[in-house]
């Protein structure tokens, strides 16, 4: 079946291997990119704040803040979680197309 493969259609497994390779780069560079900031937006603030107001607020409000921070912290495992599953998806398909391609070219090509 692979043997039936033209120049063309080579070239079109080439090109889509390499389409794939670049979507998947670009998706695991903007992972990449915002997960810092995801975390540092979860918990750097609500620590900072408890900081700064550690006089000033009452006892129960502590209980508040860290119910927040789990939550925070629960909800940003479920975002990082999805995230991380289309980049593992993506980096799949761009090494099964790569795969496929050299298959079809060693099958082209002679040894």
């Amino acid at each position: 079946m692979v043997a039936n493969l033209s120049a063309e259609d080579l070239a079109e497994l080439q090109r889509q291997a390499a389409a794939l390779e670049a979507q998947a780069g670009a998706l695991t560079q903007a992972y990449q990119r915002t997960t810092w900031i995801r975390f540092v937006g979860v918990f750097f603030p609500i620590p900072f704040i408890v900081v700064l107001l550690r006089l000033e607020v009452a006892a129960w409000t502590y209980y508040v803040w860290g119910a927040l921070i789990v939550g925070g912290g629960a909800v940003l495992y479920m975002i990082d979680t999805a995230a991380s599953g289309r980049v593992d998806a993506a980096v799949e398909a761009a090494e099964k197309a790569r795969k496929a391609y050299e298959a079809a070219r060693a099958a082209i090509t002679p040894p």
